[in-house]
């Protein structure tokens, strides 16, 4: 039982680490994509959240309306930088 768990331990470090470097790289290299993924959490939690206590429609659409314009504007920002390392 020892084992499995110390396997577990293992594999679950392993897996923190490699998204540790994952969001490094990704910071680094396409910071308008992180940007927009930040900005559609928050918009989404300030959304979503108060349009779940009451049966709004106009407030859920609202949200969802919100949501993907962060999306959708990071992506053409993103398209528009040049990378970095390319030139």
């Amino acid at each position: 039982m020892s084992k499995i768990l110390a396997r577990m331990k293992a594999a679950s470090q392993l897996i923190a680490l490699n998204a540790v470097a994952w969001l490094r790289t990704m910071l680094a290299t396409e910071p308008a994509r992180v940007r927009a993924a930040v900005m559609s959490g928050v918009v989404a939690l300030a959304v979503f959240v108060p349009a779940l206590a009451n049966s709004n429609i106009a407030g859920q659409v609202t949200g969802v309306v919100l949501f993907l314009l962060q999306i959708v504007m990071g992506e053409q920002t993103r398209s528009r930088v040049t990378p970095v390392g390319k030139e």
